[in-house]
């Protein structure tokens, strides 16, 4: 089941009574559903992750409540966030499977009407972690080689993540790649790599790992950069991004930018909400990733899994948010000038 519309939504957080938030978790989730938020349409992964929770996490919930999805699509999950943050109920009804960007937009961008701090961290499923792929025919096998010549990769658009990457290393890196934008989609875009129409693109992980898994090992797809914190393990000899900052302004801007893998697919309550709802449904989620049947049907779906505790993510978050504020300003500006590039 599926709600739709911002107008319900804030209908439902208008009758909520002002004395719940005194309650405690075991009273106040019996005979209750619980609405599992997401920016997104339920197709894509960020309802995958979202249908995963809804199905394994209730019988970890005191009072066992229904997980129900409330899909807000819009501007890239910013819909959401906004309402999160500020109309939706603070009395533990609502948990949020936040957009990955939070904390890239939070701090890029000062006119948000969210902070990535206030959101209150229950647990991750996966991180959102990218790899550039070239193609065979492309003949291009590393990083290295692309200072060479001049590389074309393909992207729905020159806002996304999968455009930034390539045009970051043009910067930072001394690469030559062209971004070719416009393409409806990640299969529009295989479909042009097949073609020779570009050389490559990057894709998340979990596309390159099961939708181009095959192709990968057999080397049709050849992996030589990632849009990661840190070097994958899958691909451990490919570099990632933060490797070539060459000042502290490049890395606090590449280590913003990488949050959004390291953030990947996280619940979150919104701000407000008392913290003995936090530990609980941090104490559910900690079961529900272990669980046997949770994990069979991660496995069966070749749904990817890198949890990551509450805790430790908003730790993370946290650090980046304390970033020094000359390095964000440095960062907006180094953001907004890739944005510009031809």
């Amino acid at each position: 089941m599926v709600v739709r519309g911002v107008a319900f939504a804030v209908a439902l957080a208008a009758l909520a009574p002002a004395t719940v938030a005194a309650q405690t978790p075991e009273t106040f989730y019996k005979g209750k559903d619980i609405k599992v938020l997401i920016g997104a349409g339920v197709g894509g992964t960020y309802g995958l992750y979202a249908q995963l929770a809804a199905r394994h996490m209730r019988q970890y919930i005191p009072g066992q409540p229904p997980l129900v999805l409330q899909a807000m699509p819009g501007a890239g999950g910013i819909v959401a966030l906004n309402y999160s943050a500020n109309a939706a109920p603070k009395d533990g009804s609502m948990i949020h499977l936040v957009h990955a960007e939070v904390l890239f937009e939070t701090l890029m961008k000062p006119e948000s009407k969210f902070n990535a701090r206030d959101f209150q961290y229950i647990g991750r499923f996966a991180d959102a972690d990218s790899i550039g792929l070239m193609s065979r025919q492309s003949g291009v096998r590393s990083l290295d080689e692309v200072r060479q010549k001049q590389v074309t990769m393909g992207s729905t658009g020159r806002d996304t993540a999968f455009a930034l990457g390539p045009l970051m290393l043009n910067r930072f890196a001394g690469t030559k790649f062209k971004v070719i934008a416009g393409y409806k989609g990640t299969a529009d875009i295989h479909i042009a790599i097949q073609r020779g129409e570009v050389d490559g693109a990057a894709v998340t992980l979990a596309n390159a790992l099961t939708l181009q898994g095959a192709a990968v090992k057999s080397g049709d797809l050849v992996p030589i950069f990632a849009i990661a914190e840190n070097r994958i393990p899958d691909f451990p000899n490919v570099p990632t991004v933060t490797e070539f900052g060459r000042d502290a302004n490049e890395k606090a801007f590449l280590d913003i930018y990488t949050s959004t893998g390291t953030i990947g697919r996280a619940l979150a309550f919104p701000p407000g909400v008392p913290k003995p709802f936090v530990q609980v449904l941090r104490e559910a989620f900690e079961k529900t990733i272990v669980d046997k049947e949770f994990l069979a049907e991660a496995q069966k779906s070749n749904t990817p899994l890198a949890p990551m505790s509450g805790e430790k993510l908003a730790a993370y978050v946290e650090k980046l948010m304390a970033t020094p504020p000359d390095q964000i300003a440095a960062a907006r500006k180094i953001n907004q000038d890739l944005m510009e590039e031809p």
